[in-house]
């Protein structure tokens, strides 16, 4: 059962989120195509066959010729949240755990798209899909969606995330915005996988990535620090000396260029989310940065 201080949390991350972005798009979305809609696309000069009724007459009268505004064609948006639950989303040694960060970035997405009536839907993985389920647009079933992915109890080993892309692909219908919320530390390279630029192809990918303090540098003090992995089981022991954190860092650093390169690949938005902090503060800056593009 979810803990009261999440649900609470959660609260606060419903109210906040409607007031703060209502009627803003968390995509923004454009259709390619023309058509009846309210985005202005451009102007043309009018040619035998065209509809008179969208001839511009301000911009006739000041060009001397007929000329047409063109506009997108209005295309309901989806939102969609792959949301990673695999075991290493447990670790936490300060502010929130992955999980709890997971939780409330979820929230302020489901929320946010709630707010402006945008269908949502979710899906979670570990090593294979667990839950998913398809875009809808009620407050229950926003609350539902975030009971059911902090109540999933994962016992596999390992994190894959090539069978929840390959799902979304033959499930996804229609264009879709779709958050991928996981620290990307999966067993099957997804960032350089087919499944992931088939997917991104047609859909919007956004990569929200959790940031563990422990996972970006040592804590303080001298000796040694016992470590052990939640998914594999393997313990290891990790000197707490100035080289060895020098290495610990720049290998943080290091791991987190090569992500943002290889979102830039793909490509795909993303932001990194430290969890001792608020996890959606950084999610609702992305959506101003999008919206200002």
């Amino acid at each position: 059962m979810m803990p009261e201080h999440v649900r609470s949390e959660l609260r606060y991350i419903e109210l906040y989120t409607g007031k703060k972005i209502r009627n803003q798009r968390v995509g923004p979305y454009q259709s390619p195509l023309r058509g009846p809609g309210f985005d202005f696309d451009e102007h043309q000069a009018y040619r035998p066959g065209d509809d008179v009724r969208r001839i511009d007459w301000n911009v006739t009268a000041r060009m001397g010729t007929p000329f047409v505004r063109h506009t997108h064609a209005e295309r309901e948006l989806n939102v969609m949240v792959m949301m990673d639950v695999s075991r290493s989303m447990l670790i936490g040694t300060s502010g929130y755990s992955k999980k709890e960060a997971l939780t409330f970035i979820t929230g302020s997405i489901v929320f946010s798209a709630l707010a402006d009536q945008i269908n949502t839907g979710f899906l979670a993985f570990s090593d294979r899909v667990l839950t998913s389920s398809q875009p809808r647009r009620t407050r229950a079933a926003a609350w539902s969606v975030l009971e059911e992915s902090w109540n999933i109890k994962d016992k596999s080993h390992k994190t894959l995330m090539r069978p929840a892309l390959s799902h979304l692909m033959t499930t996804l219908k229609r264009m879709s915005v779709i958050f991928i919320v996981s620290d990307f530390m999966a067993d099957d390279d997804p960032l350089t996988s087919r499944e992931l630029a088939q997917l991104g192809a047609k859909h919007d990918l956004i990569a929200i990535v959790p940031e563990e303090p422990s996972e970006t540098s040592l804590p303080p003090g001298s000796g040694y620090l016992r470590l052990k992995d939640v998914e594999s089981g393997r313990r290891w022991s990790l000197g707490l000396g100035k080289r060895p954190r020098a290495r610990y860092e720049a290998s943080s650093r290091q791991r987190r260029e090569e992500l943002s390169r290889a979102f830039y690949r793909v490509p795909m938005d993303h932001v990194f989310v430290p969890t001792d902090k608020s996890p959606v503060l950084p999610v609702l800056s992305l959506f101003a940065r999008r919206m200002s593009a």
